[in-house]
């Protein structure tokens, strides 16, 4: 689907979602003018926006309204299905019914779900199901649910999965955002399923509230890789798309901008919704609106290159950065895969003092590397304009003050760059460049000390506002500089 197909598209479901609906089909019949895949994809936004937790396409084992049968549901607890029992009802969503069951076989717990009889008399289909499940089934990890097996019983295809019991991150969000104190390795055990995944070349493509349970002991399992796509590498055999043509996988409001343009999802299409999560986690607020209608707009303002401000205002200072390079509009520019992020989130971790940074303690600690940076930018010219005053020196004195102020300046705006970009390393960051930081800048004070002392008898008051630079610059280095990286939560060495 083209950028341009997919703004036409949005544009008449926004134009639909605002009349009454008792009027809409006839208003997007005759908007479509014959264009029957125009309407027919607007109507299914509209059917998904309504719906909570709707999909553009769901993925296949979600894609139940009951099992088996139309209302018999209700009457499945305590039957016995091929060699499964169930026991009881453990979720139902607009697309689907989930059972916990006894696998009687292996006397176990596994939760069940099955297939409406149209996917399993649909071969493309079928075949469909069959290459996810088998994606998923390589998946081995604690923060994965495990599928089991894909079986037919009496005709009908079922999805056995590890059963997984607790509370979905959709539901915890009803309480407001994720605990500062947890968020971390929620996000830590989101991104190690992604980076497991991605090691074996599976791309989830639904990731979301709904798909991440936090179990009882506090660790998070990432659910339903049923959008799973296998993305070769070298000479692996190439997978058919599990996609059908034409289609868009994923929930509305959790795509890459790519996706929402009908390109390729690959890992970083991953990554990027991460981002999204992550955020919303975070804050309690989706970073690009309330309803599903703003949130697609924003996105597809992303894959128009435009700019989108984001909603809402972290806690945790450092995940900031992390979260903004997930969502940049260009995949080059965000993490190449769940393995790199993961990285980074444990860099977080490892270099947090227990108490989270705070973003005002940051932003006063940036603010103290610009306003140093730019005292001893000012130093050279103050240089140039004595060296003549010094004597025989002042030349040796001007090239030495502009080559180690160059150098400090350089370190400084290093380490607010990394703050920014990549804030789980800046501890271990700063612990490399401060020493060389604080050499070069006590260096620079003594050299304005002995400046000052040569023109002291001609140029008091110039004499006396080097020395007061001088002082300025080792406070900063043995007093500010401490203060300052303590409040955002970078340890010293």
């Amino acid at each position: 689907m083209s950028q341009t197909r997919w703004r036409q598209i949005n544009d008449l479901f926004h134009e639909a979602l605002a009349r009454d609906p008792a009027g809409r089909d006839a208003f997007i019949d005759e908007r479509a003018a014959g264009d029957d895949e125009l309407a027919r994809e607007v109507r299914s936004l509209l059917a998904s926006h309504h719906r909570s937790g709707g999909f553009l396409e769901a993925p296949a084992w979600e894609v139940a309204s009951g099992l088996l049968a139309d209302g018999e549901g209700a009457g499945l607890v305590g039957r016995q299905i091929g060699s499964y029992r169930i026991v009881e009802e453990i979720g139902r969503g607009g697309m689907g019914v989930v059972y916990a069951a006894e696998d009687l076989r292996l006397r176990r717990m596994v939760a069940l779900k099955a297939l409406p009889i149209e996917y399993t008399r649909d071969p493309r289909r079928r075949e469909r199901l069959q290459r996810e499940a088998q994606a998923a089934a390589q998946l081995s990890h604690e923060t994965i649910a495990t599928v089991h097996a894909l079986e037919e019983i009496d005709g009908v295809l079922f999805i056995v999965s590890e059963l997984v019991r607790g509370r979905t991150l959709r539901e915890e969000l009803q309480d407001g955002p994720i605990p500062s104190n947890r968020l971390l390795e929620t996000l830590i055990d989101v991104a190690s399923a992604l980076a497991v995944a991605h090691a074996h070349g599976i791309v989830h493509r639904d990731l979301k509230p709904e798909n991440l349970l936090r179990r009882d002991d506090g660790r998070v399992k990432v659910l339903d890789f049923g959008l799973a796509r296998f993305t070769p590498a070298g000479d692996a055999p190439t997978m058919t798309k599990a996609t059908e043509q034409g289609m868009i996988a994923g929930t509305p409001g959790y795509l890459a901008p790519e996706q929402v343009a009908g390109g390729e999802a690959d890992p970083r299409s991953d990554v990027f919704v991460f981002g999204l999560l992550a955020w919303e986690l975070a804050t309690g607020l989706h970073p690009f609106g309330s309803n599903r209608s703003s949130q697609i707009a924003r996105l597809v303002e992303l894959s128009e290159g435009r700019l989108v401000t984001l909603r809402g205002v972290l806690s945790l200072a450092g995940l900031d950065p992390i979260i903004r390079r997930c969502l940049h509009r260009e995949p080059g520019l965000r993490y190449p895969s769940g393995e790199a992020l993961l990285q980074d989130l444990r860099c977080l971790r490892e270099n947090s003092r227990g108490d989270w940074m705070s973003a005002d303690g940051l932003w006063w600690w940036q603010f103290h590397q610009w306003g140093v940076a730019v005292l001893l930018a000012v130093m050279p010219i103050l240089a140039w304009m004595i060296r003549r005053w010094v004597g025989p020196l002042g030349p040796a004195m001007f090239f030495t003050i502009l080559a180690l102020a160059t150098t400090a300046v350089t370190l400084r705006l290093n380490l607010v760059f990394t703050s920014r970009v990549q804030a789980g390393r800046l501890t271990s960051h700063h612990a490399r460049l401060f020493p060389w930081i604080a050499r070069l800048e006590l260096g620079l004070a003594a050299l304005l000390v002995v400046s000052a002392l040569f023109i002291a008898a001609s140029h008091e008051a110039t004499a006396a506002a080097l020395i007061a630079i001088a002082v300025v610059t080792a406070a900063s280095i043995l007093v500010i500089e401490p203060a300052t990286a303590g409040a955002a939560g970078i340890r010293q060495g």
